[in-house]
């Protein structure tokens, strides 16, 4: 469709706001996105190399909860959670 984005830009978009939000100091943060662009969140969470991320999907239900965690000693990136739903029921 002309004048949409490609996978690549939102994975672009996505990427530079990640970077820009994990350069902050805070301690927790609460990023919300639409469904699609979730993927790419955690793609860049998890640092996929940006060219790989339109290869990936996580799928995730409207108003579902993602929690990414990173270790406090070892600067580990982890997935906890993927489009959980538990406090919609």
């Amino acid at each position: 469709m002309t004048g949409s984005e490609t996978r690549l830009d939102v994975a672009v978009r996505a990427y530079r706001a990640m970077t820009e939000l994990l350069g902050r100091d805070d301690d927790e943060l609460v990023v919300v996105t639409h469904g699609f662009t979730a993927g790419m969140v955690v793609a860049a969470w998890i640092g996929m190399p940006l060219e790989a991320a339109g290869h990936v999907a996580f799928p995730v239900p409207s108003g579902s909860i993602t929690t990414l965690r990173e270790d406090g000693y070892f600067h580990n990136r982890g997935v906890v959670t993927v489009g959980d739903v538990a406090h919609l029921r």
